[in-house]
């Protein structure tokens, strides 16, 4: 549990906050719920008017089964290679084979999946994994710095595509301020991040200023030692990605061949049903898909949010809307079967694993002990 959870349920104050803030925060999702409702709603609205079913019986006549094998290679090659990934930063430091670097990855997608905030969750099932194979530094460190990889090389990858396919850019016109906005914020954010795991010492004052409320006066010169010696444990180990550099470029070419992949399965769906893209062109909806997917309302597979970014890029791309909704029934039944092949099985095992009764109870004992020396009130912890 990080500092900022401790001043947050801890102290006498924010406990009534907790509270107060719990049904606004229940009204803010069931808004954000309502919202993608009236969104789902409206584009259904849209594709049944005027709809051309023998067009869509057509179309989907036409679908071949060895259309299919080329959207499942670069389904199942998405999510290896984002696997691959985590494994060419962490192998070493956490002596991690590829076997656990999958089934780990499997377990924070699953937990993406099932639990909507924007991806908090996957990483914080990704850090608790590290921890069962290291102390808490390396684990924060890596799993802020993957984060950071992700990021970066998800808006490099965007701006490069869009460069390649200026002339694609017409289509999203419309969308120009979404497009900026995601590309301004991705950066932001990966700079951020930077700043986070390369120099966290940047941090000490803001927790101390939060940790205050909660901590006794007493202790709050021993909070400060330990809290600096933390983030410069955390600082020392950034240092590895450097000394890394090889499996480091790995890492980062691993993840441009995921949103690669991850353009791929779009754009061999549309092929399925007879339509011909600029595979290019695929990549700026990325943005789409990002802005729907951070509003997920939740719902296993990510139903209604993923498929209804899928059929608005393919309506912003001139998709004919009978052959937009084929090709997105095509390929997000791909992307459920994969899950339900590699996703649940192997994320439920590695979840099973991770918050074993063993490791749950160490957390619990650090938690303790974090409890009994800076003199703060831990729920379900402090005795």
């Amino acid at each position: 549990m990080s500092p900022r959870q401790l001043n947050y349920f801890s102290s006498p104050p924010l406990a009534s906050c907790v509270k107060a803030q719990g049904p606004q925060r229940a009204s803010r999702g069931r808004l954000v719920a309502l919202a993608q409702y009236v969104v789902i709603a409206a584009l259904a609205a849209y594709i049944a008017r005027d709809f051309d079913l023998e067009d869509f019986l057509h179309a989907l006549n036409l679908v071949d089964p060895g259309d299919i094998l080329p959207i499942l290679v670069f389904e199942v090659l998405y999510y290896v290679s984002h696997a691959a990934a985590f494994w060419a930063l962490c192998r070493k430091r956490f002596n991690l084979t590829f076997r656990e670097a999958l089934g780990s990855s499997m377990m924070a997608w699953l937990v993406d999946l099932l639990l909507p905030s924007a991806f908090v969750e996957g990483d914080v099932a990704r850090f608790f994994y590290l921890k069962t194979k290291s102390d808490w530094a390396p684990s924060l460190s890596y799993t802020l710095f993957f984060r950071l990889l992700i990021s970066s090389t998800l808006v490099f990858f965007i701006l490069f595509a869009s460069l390649l396919a200026l002339k694609a850019l017409s289509f999203y016109s419309s969308l120009a301020l979404i497009y900026a906005a995601v590309i301004v914020l991705g950066s932001a954010l990966s700079l951020a991040m930077g700043v986070v795991v390369f120099k966290p010492s940047v941090l000490k004052n803001p927790l101390l200023k939060l940790l205050r409320r909660a901590v006794p006066s007493r202790r709050l010169g021993k909070l400060e030692h330990d809290l600096e010696e933390f983030l410069a444990k955390v600082q020392a180990v950034a240092a590895e990605f450097r000394e890394n550099a090889a499996w480091l470029l790995a890492a980062i070419a691993a993840l441009m061949l995921q949103w690669v992949s991850g353009i791929m399965t779009p754009y061999f769906s549309l092929r399925a049903v007879g339509v011909e893209v600029d595979a290019l062109s695929i990549a700026p909806g990325y943005t789409i898909l990002t802005l729907f997917s951070l509003a997920s309302i939740g719902v296993p597979f990510m139903l209604g949010s993923v498929d209804s970014a899928l059929v608005t890029l393919y309506l912003i791309l001139g998709v004919p809307k009978e052959r937009a909704l084929l090709a997105t029934l095509i390929g997000r039944s791909v992307t459920i079967l994969v899950s339900l092949a590699m996703i649940y099985p192997l994320g439920i095992y590695y979840i099973r694993r991770t918050f074993s009764t063993d490791n749950l109870e160490e957390v619990r004992r650090s938690l303790q002990k974090i409890s009994q020396e800076y003199g703060v009130k831990i729920p379900f912890i402090s005795g």
